[in-house]
């Protein structure tokens, strides 16, 4: 005899109870064996963050659909995809493991959901590294939802070196003639970078607001929309960029 009955929570003890019907064929003293048959999928939110419930299906089926690969240690969904009601083109994903690919992972998925995502590889031993020297990864796991609990590292770690890498595309950006929402994101990543020095919260919606506030509504539509901006626009942003380089080379 068998059956099929969800684990409940007890005061001392997870506990199976056995269906009236069944009282006769199980009794004290019988030995038997519980099998996982499917495992509940579970939202951790890092804040409070407000969901559809058609986000939270998506979510709990990229959960339910990577959660038995066992190379895999954490799952994080973060981006737009969590913040904001539509304005998103795929799903942001960080995946921690030491074995799985990013190609592996985009490939399960896509068979599975046929939805488009973007997916960062992090190694299990980084993160705690990353959560401490990198602002990125700060902001980026600031609002997110994962399939297990997290809690990010307040502790925070100059390295020089790092600091120095991710400067490198705003540096680039100079030199380049790049479209809006690259010369945006180097904005935002420059404003994250001088949050993180001061030993502020990355947290990604004040550092929109607070870009905005620095180059005025108009332009920051302008760069989000990709329309070409007037030379004195170009040149306003270019000076606000090497104001900020300096300012954090000196911090």
């Amino acid at each position: 005899m068998k059956f099929v009955h969800k684990v409940s929570k007890g005061s001392r003890f997870n506990q199976i109870y056995i269906p009236k019907e069944f009282e006769n064929h199980f009794e004290v003293g019988d030995l038997v064996q519980v099998e996982l048959l499917e495992k509940n999928t579970k939202l951790y939110y890092s804040k409070k963050i407000e969901l559809s419930s058609f986000k939270k299906r998506i979510i709990q089926e990229i959960f339910s659909c990577l959660n038995n690969l066992k190379s895999i240690s954490q799952i994080f969904v973060f981006g737009s995809f969590i913040t904001k009601k539509a304005d998103y083109n795929d799903i942001d994903l960080i995946i921690i493991s030491d074995i799985i690919t990013e190609k592996q992972v985009y490939t399960l998925l896509l068979e599975k959901l046929e939805l488009k995502f973007h997916i960062l590889m992090i190694p299990e031993s980084k993160l705690k590294e990353l959560e401490k020297i990198c602002p990125l990864t700060r902001s980026m796991l600031y609002y997110s939802i994962s399939n297990k609990p997290f809690f990010l590292e307040k502790e925070r770690v100059i390295d020089k070196n790092h600091i120095n890498f991710l400067l490198m595309m705003p540096e680039d950006i100079l030199k380049l003639n790049v479209d809006g929402k690259t010369i945006y994101n180097a904005l935002r990543r420059l404003e994250t970078i001088e949050n993180f020095l001061n030993n502020k919260e990355e947290n990604p919606r004040k550092i929109e607001k607070d870009v905005e506030k620095l180059i005025g509504e108009k332009i920051s539509c302008k760069l989000k929309e990709n329309t070409p901006l007037a030379q004195e626009e170009t040149k306003r942003l270019n000076e606000i960029i090497k104001s900020k380089l300096v300012k954090i080379r000196k911090k």
